[in-house]
């Protein structure tokens, strides 16, 4: 019986550069996880003037060359109010306090909030195991 191994610099090559391509693409799909949640949490983030959708942003947990860890921050002080929650308030707009003369302006009940960055986090989330599933597949892809 004659046994011959062909292509074996070949598959130690491969071997030697697969964690390598595995981290690569692993961080590839984290960095697409996290911006698909920046852009589900600026579609669902209430819109009065815009500055909470804005203030929505991707940030390096770690400033460096191989970035693996983001974190996403809502820059807008009411950001965690519109996300958690607050008390049901009334908020008045347009009176003076002019003691001869008072003048009445508006008034708004506000008693709600929105989530947005939950519902956005959950969505994407249903789907991960799927897309980590196809980045490995990628990077064991034999040439």
């Amino acid at each position: 019986m004659i046994v011959q191994v062909h292509n074996v610099q070949a598959v130690e090559t491969f071997m030697i550069n697969l964690p390598k391509k595995i981290d690569m693409e692993l961080t590839k799909t984290n960095v697409r996880f996290m911006e698909r949640v920046r852009t589900g949490s600026r579609a669902r983030a209430p819109v009065d003037t815009g500055g909470l959708k804005e203030s929505i942003k991707l940030e390096p947990v770690k400033k460096g060359k191989n970035v693996k860890k983001w974190k996403l921050v809502v820059g807008s002080p009411y950001g965690l109010f519109q996300e958690e929650g607050f008390t049901p308030h009334r908020f008045y707009a347009g009176y003076t306090m002019n003691t001869k003369h008072p003048s009445v302006g508006k008034s708004w009940y506000v008693s709600k909030w929105t989530p947005f960055v939950k519902p956005a986090l959950e969505n994407e989330l249903r789907t991960f195991d799927k897309k980590l599933n196809k980045a490995i597949r990628r990077a064991i892809k034999w040439r």
